[in-house]
């Protein structure tokens, strides 16, 4: 099983306090990734999870990235923690630096974006009609726009679950990072590094959702299982 450094949401409050869905468990040890959580308060979070002897990283879901760390006022960001952009920010470059496998989901999307250059549209329901409901119950469909994985899932399309209120468009998208999978109105659902092991997602995996089995399938072939 491999050990993997998995990062945690913050709950801001009169006692600050760390915290991770239980759905991520299961979902990850069926996976065959033995989650070692990250706290976010660690002055050194690369030399925790180094001692630890993680094999690699998961860049869970969760509150915003604070909007001044790709230089825009806040524009509609909410649930931000200073100290959950540092964390994943130096659990990224030890990956990086390690070669170390990367999987984000939802806000890890925007979390691998941010970090490779790219940028965020902060609040997808105040651009109107321009974009779809994202923050919804109802599961949307995705193209797969990338061959390769067309080749793998054997799928042009997705129908994932969609539970997100920012997001990547091509305007976004860091230029070293690849989209491999496309909502109708432009939201980028999945990106990855071309010769790096990184891949995200934009949807919960860890969630019910309609695109369970191809999810697993991904997963396993980026992890190599």
């Amino acid at each position: 099983m491999r050990l993997c450094a998995v990062t945690m949401d913050v709950r801001n409050d009169r006692r600050p306090a760390d915290y991770l869905r239980q759905t991520y468990v299961p979902f990850l040890q069926g996976l065959g990734i033995a989650p070692a959580l990250v706290p976010n308060a660690l002055s050194d979070p690369a030399a925790y999870a180094t001692a630890l002897g993680v094999t690699g990283v998961v860049l869970t879901g969760g509150g915003d990235v604070a909007p001044a760390r790709y230089g825009q006022p806040n524009g509609g960001s909410r649930g931000i923690s200073a100290q959950r952009d540092a964390t994943e920010w130096a659990l990224l470059d030890l990956a990086l630096a390690r070669g170390l496998p990367v999987l984000g989901i939802c806000r890890g999307l925007q979390v691998i974006n941010l970090y490779f250059g790219g940028g965020m549209v902060q609040d997808l329901p105040a651009h109107g009609a321009r974009f779809l409901a994202h923050e919804s119950d109802e599961p949307h469909e995705v193209t797969l726009v990338h061959p390769p994985l067309r080749r793998l899932l054997e799928t042009e399309t997705l129908h994932t679950n969609t539970h997100h209120h920012q997001g990547v468009t091509a305007a976004e998208l860091a230029p070293d990072l690849i989209a491999f999978a496309v909502c109708a109105d432009g939201v980028i659902e999945g990106l990855l590094h071309p010769t790096l092991p990184v891949l995200a997602v934009q949807w919960h995996p860890e969630r019910p959702t309609p695109s369970a089995a191809h999810d697993r399938r991904l997963f396993a072939h980026f992890l190599g299982g």
